[in-house]
């Protein structure tokens, strides 16, 4: 996740000398992408955000439970839009305030055998053909 979040944030100033905007122009974006970044390495890459996930229990049909930083418990609806591969899983979520949140899943974030059967039960319950 590390590395990914890296490249995403560093490709924009690439762009920068080819864009050849103005010099304030470019402090904004630079701090715009700075200020991105650091929200983005707290939550995903420490998850040291409050609202960082620490842990998922997917209980019946579509309830699931996501323990936070902060220690609190967000009970979330999974919704039908996921993305299942064998190196990634993209969880899609809604809650009763209706506000949408997404979790990637990486291999290496979590035990083998448990990205197995989370892989197989989405296909299962989730994408269903």
């Amino acid at each position: 996740m590390c590395y990914w979040a890296i490249l995403v944030y560093s490709m924009p100033l690439l762009l920068l000398p080819v864009l050849q905007l103005p010099g304030w122009l470019n402090l904004a974006i630079i701090a715009a992408l700075l200020i991105g970044f650091i929200r983005t390495w707290r939550l995903m890459a420490q998850r040291r955000h409050p609202n960082a996930v620490r842990t998922l229990r997917w209980g019946e049909k579509q309830q699931c439970l996501l323990g936070l930083h902060s220690g609190q418990e967000q009970p979330l609806d999974l919704c039908e839009q996921v993305f299942v591969t064998p190196w990634m899983v993209i969880l899609h979520f809604n809650s009763q305030q209706h506000r949408k949140r997404s979790l990637l899943l990486l291999p290496d974030m979590v035990d083998r055998d448990l990205f197995r059967k989370l892989r197989v039960r989405l296909k299962l319950e989730v994408n269903k053909p």
